[in-house]
């Protein structure tokens, strides 16, 4: 049976996101006949021995969001290569690869963090050799400059220790209602130490939302960490089918959508009622959920919990239901292959006339087009 491998080298064994990433794949593998390996703790020297014992291969996907900066494509033979999250400054511009979409990243995080209408904004990086946490710094920037506002930038502060001084310095130097991004869920915790560091409350002086949606960072923190949840499965699936329809060059991938916690919401009573709502779209809104669902199972009145929605998101609870639910339509016509007709039932539409009139209205144009615009980019 012919194989795709999948390859990342992590000493630390299995984890969730290369979980997710490997379903992805799977998912691609089973579509084709095809069977899927996860290889951890991949190293150049044993590429061959591993092509070797999994022949036919129909190709790899190397991710590199670790330490596989000698996985160059020659050691791979005339095996096809599709490179995860590489740096083009390692691995060179024309190897085929599948990134993160930060600019799609960071404006959710922006949409966030600017409902809750903050004075100012800041941003916290991670080391600097990191490419993809200077672009999300400078992505942020560029944004939050387009909508009048200055962005304060904590970018690295060396060592750890060195770094949890400065940083917590830094934290305490916020103006009151600051909105912080973090590059990530880590960063993110970091700012958390530093805010108790500082004497500053969280979400009360300042907000806080971070990337990845790492489960045991955020929800063991104090507050818990709003994040945005990255299209790891889908970026599994993406890479496979460049894989399998020899497929070059490059692909972003957009986020699938903000888990909201308290660093954005605080710990109001009302407040838990929004963010319980909040998840409750999440999980159902493509079922079938209606916004009078949603304000029935909210134990207040209509007019009351409608006032106190807005004021978190600024907007209605009908407009964040059709949120949701068009960032799966998008999920669905730029991963997987299934037929736009199905989408709308997938979705929670009453009718496929109803999603192209949505979806219209926020792309200004049909899904087909999309699609295929998408497409294009593969």
């Amino acid at each position: 049976m012919r194989s795709i491998l999948y390859l990342y080298r992590n000493r630390g064994g299995r984890d969730r996101f290369r979980e997710q990433t490997f379903s992805g794949i799977k998912r691609y593998a089973g579509m084709c006949s095809l069977k899927a390996v996860m290889w951890l703790d991949a190293r150049p020297e044993l590429v061959a021995g591993m092509l070797a014992r999994h022949h036919p291969v129909v190709g790899c996907v190397v991710d590199c969001a670790d330490d596989n900066a000698a996985m160059r494509q020659d050691i791979f033979g005339d095996v096809p290569v599709v490179y995860l999250h590489a740096p083009p400054t390692l691995y060179g511009r024309g190897i085929s690869r599948v990134e993160v979409d930060h600019k799609a990243v960071v404006r959710t995080v922006f949409r966030e963090l600017s409902l809750g209408n903050p004075s100012a904004y800041a941003v916290v990086g991670v080391a600097e050799n990191y490419s993809w946490s200077q672009t999300r710094i400078e992505f942020f920037r560029s944004l939050v400059k387009e909508y009048g506002y200055d962005c304060m930038v904590f970018r690295n502060g060396g060592r750890s220790v060195r770094r949890a001084s400065l940083l917590a310095r830094w934290v305490a130097s916020l103006p009151q209602r600051t909105a912080v991004f973090a590059v990530n869920d880590f960063a993110a915790s970091e700012i958390v130490a530093a805010a108790v560091e500082a004497g500053r409350k969280i979400p009360r002086d300042i907000t806080l939302c971070g990337i990845d949606n790492a489960e045991d960072i955020c929800e063991t923190s104090e507050p818990t960490i709003t994040s945005v949840q990255r299209d790891l499965e889908g970026e599994g699936f993406i890479a496979s089918k460049m894989l399998g329809s020899c497929i070059s060059g490059s692909v972003s991938v957009p986020p699938l959508m903000p888990i909201w916690r308290s660093s954005t919401f605080g710990s109001k009573k009302s407040t838990y009622r929004i963010v319980a709502a909040l998840n409750m779209i999440r999980g159902e809104a493509c079922n079938g959920l209606e916004a009078r669902d949603v304000i029935a199972r909210s134990a207040v009145s209509k007019s009351l919990f409608n006032m106190r929605f807005r004021e978190a998101r600024g907007h209605s609870v009908h407009d964040e239901i059709e949120y949701v639910r068009l960032e799966k339509v998008f999920t669905l016509l730029s991963s997987t292959d299934v037929a736009i007709s199905a989408i709308a039932n997938m979705c929670g539409y009453r009718s496929q006339r109803a999603l192209n009139k949505a979806f219209n209205l926020r792309t200004g144009m049909s899904m087909r087009e999309w699609r295929k615009l998408y497409q294009k980019k593969l």
